[in-house]
């Protein structure tokens, strides 16, 4: 069975894109997450990147929480990508992650 997934893209920027995250609920808070995490940092680094940027919902505070408390910094907000929908309200946070 799958426990964990991450998924990076390549990006313009010199931050690899951590696309999607997921653990299974069953296997949380046991380390996988932050594994993938350091994988992806290794990969940005073979790729050339300075680190690694995901995107959270605000409303999303587990996967926030996660984010600052294995490093990653909160780089910016964006109060409009959920305009006209039926998320009107939400925004997306940045974070970022640098390379140790």
């Amino acid at each position: 069975n799958c426990v964990g997934l991450a998924i990076y893209q390549k990006h313009w920027n010199k931050y690899l894109y951590l696309k999607d995250l997921k653990i299974n609920r069953d296997h949380r808070k046991l380390g996988i997450g932050n594994q993938l995490i350091k994988e992806g940092l290794r990969r940005a680094a073979q790729l050339g990147y300075e680190g690694v940027y995901a995107v959270c919902q605000d409303n999303n505070l587990a996967a926030c929480q996660f984010y600052l408390k294995i490093g990653f910094q909160i780089g910016g907000f964006n109060d409009f990508d959920y305009n006209y929908t039926t998320q009107s309200g939400k925004s997306d946070i940045y974070f970022y992650l640098d390379k140790k």
